[in-house]
């Protein structure tokens, strides 16, 4: 050991040696380059590497040789330089090959590198056997055994350091390394050597020997890769436990997640998680012998081959669908990316499943495009599918309808029985509509009572038409809810398109108006569109417009018409709202007043009559009544008690000269409420009589059950009294009888003397119509009465 530290270290080398080290760095720098070209072929690799090594040995041990022994300077001893070239060639081979083709361990390291170390050892010592003659040389064997473990440890690092995937710089290191194996072998060689000169001197001592340059390269080789076996072996032992351990570690944690989780290399599976075993319904033995792609159904992207596919879906998750098991499709999200894994790059794949969430979304979906108390589609949905019956309908030159339909009744319905019972009703009238369709049609609620039908295919709008009546007919039947018999109807509005639209909105719009006509001509009905009716709608929305306006404005007036007792003196007078248009003129009440009914505004304009007339009469004469009617809605309101009651008190009229009407159709839609509200109405001193008398269906039921103070025989029966017998025996049988129930009677209508004969003969108590006094504004109202007085009063 002493020669060998005293050849590194001496003066005269250290400028030849620190020549070696660079030129090893240089060489082992190319090597190490060549053996890391993961592109090109395993055996081209392998070919040059060892080249440039074998190259690199020579070159590094004659110039160590030449620059300790000068006087043998270019002299190449044949035929063992050859020999030895050939023979560290095919030891580098053997260890390229331990590091390209075997499986990768600190074992292998250790042998790839001992058995080029040993190569480059026996290859200087063989060329200086060749040179020294006889083949004897003087040598220590602790320094040369030194040099094969350090030699072979430099070089099995280096190796081992090319390929650790963690490693920070692995060409750099390696090379370094194998710059150190080069030059540490043929100056440790060289410095473990005596000249032959003084082998006699040296011979004598106790740690050298003489014998064969083979014997001793064996041995020492021998000994230095059993030692370093060992340790390789001790080495490997305590990696695989530690390797063992977080391995059951990171499998304990990929099992706990929720998520699948493989791991694949060149798309085939390597390993795989329990959540994923799970989904699959496969074992890890089963599921390691399939590809990646083989999980999915369709596979993977059409464009791309699998790997490449897996390896994009980095920041997007991918909707894939795993085929779980019996061939159940699940559907899941797919993310991967490359990691470093066992010796190289692997691809983990993470597949969370999403069925419920998937569900979930669907459901959504589902409720965006879907009514949720008849689970029929809603406005949107009917959109989307009337778009494209439209859009076939042109394109193929068809004809398709689409039937706009309102239920009559259903408000009552809502009202008396509750919105349970009205949600009930919705719920079998979407029933029995269904029922009457075929399975190519559409039928849709908008909200409320209001469903639209489309049929996709007609041949005219006869047909559509006779669906139309079918359906009418399908209600006539009773509903049963919550113990009672309830009857609607359905008003119904046929459009054609694209005759009359080709759009959803025109189609759905036109649909509508022909409903409304239908609905405003005595609903039950089914109207078919025609041109003019959006005409007739957009005058109505105007008209709707300027009510409003009129209302905000107080352009509305109410006009007084008198009533009268058998001897001719008034008894009082019927508020009657006019409504004289700025452009249009005198409207008609049935025109304003139906119109109002529809669009709430008769509470406003009721309240403001009420209110009106109440303060006007307050300022006649006391023995003068007025009369106002309720429409259906103030009477369904549960405040109109309070209304009237503060009316009273801030007109100060009293009570007992107010007179309210009400109409027998009013009365029918809640009869416990409306007998309520009567009684209370009463309590209060107002008077309540029975307007349009002998028109319904249940009058004498009502006389009976209400306490009415007046009835007043409908305009239809006294415009007949006079040519008519039977409706002359009508009004009297009313007469007569309300008389035996104490109540007053009110003849209304009277327009010729005959008709005012007959009434005063047979005990009328009251009577009104243009032969005794046409509507008049409030002046002249007043002046009527002023008029009377002073009459009364001369006489």
């Amino acid at each position: 050991m002493e020669r060998l530290f005293t050849f590194l270290l001496s003066e005269q080398h250290v400028r030849s040696h620190i020549t070696v080290i660079l030129q090893a760095f240089l060489f082992a720098a190319l090597a190490i380059f060549l053996l890391s070209r993961k592109t090109w072929p395993a055996q081209l690799r392998m070919l040059l590497f060892s080249l440039v090594i074998s190259i690199a040995d020579l070159t590094i041990f004659f110039d160590t040789f030449w620059s300790t022994y000068p006087n043998l300077l270019w002299n190449f001893p044949q035929p063992a330089t050859e020999i030895t070239g050939l023979l560290t060639f095919l030891f580098a081979i053997g260890a390229a090959y331990l590091y390209l083709n075997v499986k990768r361990s600190i074992k292998t390291a250790i042998m790839s590198g001992a058995l080029l170390a040993f190569g480059m050892a026996f290859s200087a010592f063989e060329i200086l056997v060749a040179t020294v003659s006889p083949a004897t040389l003087a040598y220590d064997l602790s320094a040369v055994l030194s040099v094969l473990v350090v030699g072979a440890t430099l070089c099995a690092f280096s190796f081992w350091e090319l390929g650790n995937p963690l490693a920070m710089r692995p060409r750099l290191t390696s090379s370094i390394l194998l710059a150190l194996t080069l030059a540490l072998v043929p100056l440790g060689s060289m410095g473990s050597i005596l000249p032959f000169d003084q082998w006699l001197t040296v011979i004598q001592t106790p740690d050298s020997a003489l014998f064969s340059p083979l014997s001793v390269m064996c041995l020492s080789g021998g000994l230095a890769m059993v030692f370093l076996l060992c340790i390789a072996s001790l080495l490997d032992i305590r990696v695989a436990t530690s390797q063992q351990r977080e391995g059951d570690r990171m499998r304990h944690l990929a099992d706990g997640t929720f998520e699948g989780i493989l791991i694949s290399r060149d798309n085939v599976v390597m390993d795989a998680n329990q959540s994923i075993l799970d989904m699959t319904g496969l074992d890890l033995n089963d599921i390691k012998l399939l590809k990646v792609p083989d999980l999915f159904a369709g596979g993977f992207g059409a464009k791309k081959d699998g790997a490449a596919a897996l390896a994009d879906r980095v920041a997007a998750p991918e909707q894939l669908e795993l085929l779980g098991p019996a061939g159940r499709r699940i559907p899941v999200e797919v993310l991967s990316r490359e990691v470093p894994y066992v010796d190289g790059q692997a691809t983990v794949v993470a597949i969370r499943d999403v069925t419920e969430r998937k569900a979930a979304e669907d459901y959504i979906r589902y409720l965006a495009m879907h009514d949720t108390l008849t689970s029929l589609p809603n406005r949107r949905g009917l959109e989307n599918v009337l778009g494209q019956v439209i859009d076939h309908a042109l394109k193929h030159g068809l004809m398709a309808a689409v039937l706009g339909l309102d239920l009559d009744g259903f408000k009552a319905v809502n009202d008396s029985l509750g919105h349970h019972a009205g949600d009930m009703l919705l719920k079998e009238v979407a029933v029995r509509f269904q029922a009457q369709l075929r399975d190519t049609d559409y039928l849709a609620r908008l909200g409320g009572d209001e469903f639209v039908i489309v049929l996709r295919s007609v041949a005219n709008v006869e047909d559509a038409v006779q669906l139309a009546k079918r359906l009418i007919a399908c209600l006539w039947q009773p509903f049963t809810l919550a113990g009672h018999d309830v009857y609607v109807g359905v008003s119904i509005g046929v459009a054609l398109c694209p005759r009359d639209g080709e759009t959803a909105q025109m189609v759905l719009k036109n649909a509508d108006i022909a409903m409304y006509q239908a609905k405003i001509k005595g609903k039950g009905q089914v109207y078919e569109f025609q041109a003019g009716m959006e005409t007739a709608a957009r005058e109505r929305h105007d008209l709707e417009l300027d009510l409003r306006a009129a209302l905000g404005r107080n352009e509305l007036q109410i006009y007084y018409q008198p009533l009268f007792d058998v001897s001719g003196g008034i008894t009082g007078f019927e508020a009657l709202a006019r409504w004289p248009h700025p452009v249009r003129g005198m409207i008609p009440p049935d025109r304003f007043i139906p119109l109002a009914e529809e669009t709430g505004l008769i509470v406003p304009l009721g309240e403001w009559v009420l209110k009106t007339a109440c303060t006007v009469a307050a300022g006649w004469q006391s023995d003068i009544s007025i009369a106002v009617n309720l429409s259906p809605t103030q009477f369904q309101r549960v405040d109109l008690v309070n209304v009237v009651m503060k009316t009273l008190e801030e007109t100060g009229l009293e009570p007992a000269r107010l007179e309210l009407e009400v109409t027998e159709t009013l009365l029918m839609e809640d009869v416990p409420k409306a007998l309520a509200l009567v009684r209370d109405l009463r309590a209060l001193g107002v008077r309540v009589a029975l307007d349009d008398f002998g028109t319904g269906y249940s009058s004498l039921a009502y006389l009976h059950n209400f306490p009415f103070d007046k009835v007043k025989v409908d305009r239809s029966f006294i415009n007949k009294i006079t040519n008519d017998p039977n409706a002359w025996t009508i009004v009297e049988s009313i007469i007569v009888m309300s008389h035996k129930l104490k109540l007053r009677v009110t003849a209304e209508g009277i327009e010729t003397g005959a008709q005012l004969s007959m009434l005063t003969e047979h005990g009328c108590d009251e009577m009104q119509g243009f032969l005794l006094g046409r509507p008049m504004p409030e002046m002249q109202a007043s002046r009527l009465i002023a008029s009377l007085g002073d009459l009364r009063d001369a006489s």
